[in-house]
């Protein structure tokens, strides 16, 4: 392996890690609720508001942490957020009461920022059609993990109990650590300004139609994959009245969708451009909302009627949101900590309003999934029709190799 690869090798292991590390604060721990609402002898929605505010915190500070990260350099901020994390996740451990869990939440939120930061390493270290499959890789890593959350949380709390969650955090978040400090090189060069500075790129970025656009795209298409785990529950283990070893195989199967997936990603980014790419994966996401709404207007009530649309969709998101981060990340490549944040900020806000839109407008969870496919996915056309319109274009589109 020659010496250039070596290094890209460490980097790529460390933003797997950090993707990992990134499931395990709200989706591994959910099958702990009960046993931390027994333990601190509390409500299970006292519990559930623990991760509201966890989310809240990480979505606030990530605004800060970006451009801290352009200022200071991204090997400063990821030892120091990590370190944070690690700090907040044995606070929890050895928290006495649940205010003093609480508090541990959110100074682990507060370093938990940090998770914004792969974005932006990604655009300092790969270029091109590289920074594409880079993308494509963190893309199908996120889906993997998420999918196999409650089979990950499940063992973890028959072994350990409602701490072993956070153990596992602390064990990886001290990897991270020692691998940041010894194998990771600064992959930014310091941006100099103040507050003026990056709150006018701030303003420059959310100005920004292409960005604005793309990053919008992007999130839409993880909001499909964000409805489908958040409502998973409610379908399959009420509606289908399935156990849970049978729901957790589901999601195993549907994790390994996303590897499928990253592989026709993978493939398709050597053979054409990222444009190409987004227009096969609204071609996917439409087929899937599609498939879904006749299936179910037949009357298929099975486990296939949502995990075979679903995985459809999971392809079309793995094409998408990687063509579309690397279309609006490119627009900004000397402040990519600012404008990863900001990108981050628009997926999990956009995901956050479908995703309660799913669970306000009725009890019919699957109908509901539906829908929230079919909308995501003529947005997403609309949205790209007319980023494509004619007039003058910044774009990036990565040439085929």
């Amino acid at each position: 392996m020659s010496g250039t690869a070596k290094p890209k090798m460490h980097l790529l292991l460390l933003l797997g890690m950090l993707i990992l590390l990134s499931a395990i604060p709200l989706d591994v721990m959910l099958p702990s609720f009960p046993a931390l609402a027994d333990h601190f002898d509390t409500e299970t929605s006292d519990i559930a508001l623990s991760i509201s505010i966890f989310a809240i915190g990480f979505s606030v500070f990530q605004l800060f942490v970006g451009p801290l990260s352009d200022r200071f350099g991204r090997k400063r901020l990821l030892l120091t957020g990590i370190f944070f994390a690690l700090l907040g996740a044995i606070g929890c451990i050895f928290a006495p009461s649940y205010s003093a869990f609480l508090a541990c939440r959110i100074i682990q939120s507060l370093g938990c920022a940090s998770f914004v930061l792969p974005q932006a390493i990604v655009q300092d270290a790969f270029k091109g059609t590289d920074g594409v499959r880079a993308r494509i890789l963190t893309t199908t890593l996120s889906g993997l993990f998420i999918a196999c959350s409650p089979l990950l949380g499940s063992v973890l709390q028959s072994a350990f109990g409602w701490q072993g969650s956070f153990i596992l955090f602390a064990a990886i978040s001290l990897i991270i650590l020692f691998q940041t400090h010894f194998k990771f090189d600064e992959s930014s060069t310091s941006t100099p300004g103040g507050v003026g500075f990056y709150a006018g790129a701030y303003l420059r970025i959310f100005r920004n139609r292409d960005f604005i656009g793309h990053s919008a795209i992007g999130a839409l298409a993880f909001s499909c994959h964000l409805a489908f785990i958040i409502i998973s529950p409610a379908v399959f283990l009420v509606e289908l009245k399935m156990d849970h070893y049978r729901y957790s195989m589901i999601l195993l199967l549907y994790g390994l969708a996303y590897l499928l997936g990253g592989s026709l990603a993978s493939y398709a980014a050597k053979k054409i451009g990222t444009h190409q790419q987004i227009r096969l994966g609204l071609l996917l996401m439409t087929t899937a909302g599609l498939l879904m709404m006749a299936m179910f207007h037949y009357q298929c009530r099975t486990s296939m009627t949502v995990l075979l649309p679903m995985l459809v969709c999971t392809a079309g998101t793995v094409l998408i949101r990687p063509a579309a981060a690397t279309e609006a990340m490119n627009l900004f490549d000397e402040i990519a900590g600012t404008a990863a944040a900001a990108g981050s900020t628009i997926r999990f806000a956009a995901a956050g309003v479908i995703s309660a839109a799913i669970n306000a407008i009725g009890k019919n969870t699957t109908l509901n999934l539906c829908w929230a496919l079919i909308f995501c996915s003529f947005a997403s056309i609309l949205l790209f029709s007319f980023l494509r319109a004619p007039g003058p274009s910044r774009s990036f589109d990565a040439k085929p190799s």
